[in-house]
């Protein structure tokens, strides 16, 4: 079974989680996984990657196309117009296509036209209401732990440090970077320690992880998310997190230590971070991210769609 993955890059290459799901999905014999990545975005841009994906699906060499973003699912949809054959497509909406109102009906009406859809997220169910299964993204889980002190003194942090990680880079709107920095202000003029507030940008899966490892606390947030996989994959590294009730957080967090899920206030933030940068805490109890999480079990789930979407 040859599957194309079709996605938006990061940083011209292919997004990490859209990558790591596709090395899991190899792990079966059964499977091998190619990407096309839609360079440019508008009109113009979601116009040529149709075509250029039209004429690789007619060349006969994949089964299924699996697209990653409500947006990048509308090339593939168009790609039915100039294929000569007929498109197997699985669309996976990760929470923005859906969840932001410019995209939503391009997402929406993407979905009608495929095979099946995953959703990462039961609160995008009133959204796509056929046709669908829900599957988290799910995250590499062999994470060696153990670099929290190298780590820190490869960035020239001492223990007077308090490193806070905020959950994206402070461009992305949609994660409410203004909203944070707000926090970290009214924390600084309070707080006996240096505090520290690093963007998570820019950094490989290795890099990622052993930050996680030397900060003290994942700061999240966002406006509107479907499954964070930054708050499994903080979990994993044993970082405590401070996060609103957005997207899947609470269902991610639950029954996880150091984990907290807050109103959105300023002061309840504040509040929590303090307390978190006066003990040291770190999470203690990641069992219910890896068995849950675990991107070799949620690839399961995806391979049995594939099958019934090919019978």
């Amino acid at each position: 079974m040859k599957i194309l993955f079709v996605s938006r890059p990061k940083e011209t290459k292919v997004n990490p989680f859209v990558r790591e799901q596709a090395l899991a999905l190899e792990l079966n014999p059964q499977v091998l996984v190619d990407h096309y990545l839609i360079q440019k975005g508008g009109v113009f841009g979601y116009y040529h990657a149709s075509k250029e994906i039209a004429a690789i699906w007619d060349s006969g060499e994949y089964d299924i196309i699996h697209v990653h973003n409500g947006l990048s699912s509308f090339a593939v949809i168009f790609a039915k117009i100039f294929s000569k054959k007929r498109i197997n497509v699985v669309i996976t909406f990760h929470g923005t296509d859906i969840n932001k109102i410019s995209e939503r009906i391009f997402s929406i009406t993407a979905s009608k036209f495929s095979a099946h859809n995953i959703l990462v997220s039961s609160k995008m169910e009133k959204y796509v209401k056929t046709n669908y299964s829900i599957i988290p993204c799910g995250i590499d889980t062999d994470v060696e732990l153990g670099f929290r002190e190298i780590t820190r003194e490869k960035f020239g942090w001492s223990k007077e440090d308090f490193v806070v990680l905020f959950s994206s880079g402070f461009d992305k709107k949609v994660k409410d970077p203004e909203f944070a920095f707000a926090v970290i202000e009214k924390l600084s003029k309070s707080s006996s320690s240096n505090v520290k507030f690093i963007e998570l940008k820019g950094y490989d899966r290795q890099e990622a992880n052993h930050l996680m490892q030397a900060a003290d606390v994942m700061l999240m947030c966002s406006k509107s998310e479907g499954s964070p996989q930054v708050i499994k994959e903080s979990i994993i590294n044993r970082l405590p997190v401070v996060s609103n009730d957005v997207g899947e957080v609470e269902e991610i967090c639950s029954g996880v230590d150091h984990c907290f899920v807050i109103e959105k206030d300023i002061d309840k933030y504040v509040n929590v971070l303090s307390e978190i940068s006066k003990s040291s805490a770190r999470i203690t109890n990641p069992e219910s991210v890896l068995k849950k999480f675990d991107n070799r079990l949620i690839v399961d789930d995806i391979f049995k769609i594939y099958k019934n979407v090919l019978n």
